[in-house]
């Protein structure tokens, strides 16, 4: 009901989805800009949708972090 509200009477045009807790929510945006802002704000992946139901854009977080005995790895024996 809400979904439809937002996307019929309001033309909202993204949603992104995320958790909250141990809930699964939706916050819909107007705009593609405060939507990819709201989705790099969260941590993890997350993708924003348009109203079809279509990625258009997603957000990967790279992890480079070591650990601490794989810096002083030698081939040499």
């Amino acid at each position: 009901m809400k979904q439809f509200i937002l996307q019929t009477l309001f033309r909202a045009k993204y949603h992104v989805g995320f958790t909250h807790k141990r809930h699964w929510l939706r916050k819909y945006f107007w705009s593609l800009e405060s939507a990819r802002k709201f989705a790099d704000s969260l941590s993890g992946k997350q993708t924003v949708w348009d109203k079809n139901h279509k990625p258009i854009y997603t957000k990967r977080e790279m992890s480079f972090s070591l650990h601490e005995d794989a810096k002083n790895f030698s081939t040499n024996i």
